[in-house]
């Protein structure tokens, strides 16, 4: 089964919208992929998501953490990376990746998909991994 990490943005965008992230989340817990966070990712979706332009009630956000929590292995990582530089908190989703041991991370971040890869690791877009999983179905 292949596991992804996915960052903030592409969760808060699956959160809040019934598109393609929305669609990753759901073959998360179809049980199709591996969902691997961190407790600082998941914490930065917690903060992000409860911000007022998105209109959630507490208990609104409380549910999508619970639901996110339900399909995600959570992993605690153990390294400090310096990698992104123009940018040290994007660092938190490679250290989760690495720790987790993940094949791809997800993300609309232009910091991170500078990079194309991490190790083993490949960066690359929700729709890319889309097809991924779709051409392994």
């Amino acid at each position: 089964m292949l596991k992804i990490t996915a960052d903030t943005n592409t969760l808060i965008s699956a959160a809040t919208a019934k598109g393609k992230e929305f669609e990753l989340l759901k073959f998360a817990y179809e049980g199709k992929i591996e969902l691997v966070l961190s407790p600082s990712i998941l914490k930065e979706f917690r903060e992000v998501i409860s911000r007022a332009k998105f209109g959630f009630s507490e208990q609104q956000v409380s549910n999508v953490f619970k639901q996110i929590i339900n399909i995600t292995t959570i992993v605690t990582p153990s390294i400090k990376l310096d990698v992104v530089k123009e940018d040290p908190s994007d660092n938190k989703i490679l250290e989760c990746a690495e720790t987790g041991k993940v094949d791809y991370i997800v993300s609309g971040d232009n910091h991170l998909l500078k990079l194309k890869k991490y190790g083993n690791i490949k960066i690359i877009k929700t729709f890319e991994m889309l097809k991924i999983i779709r051409s392994n179905s």
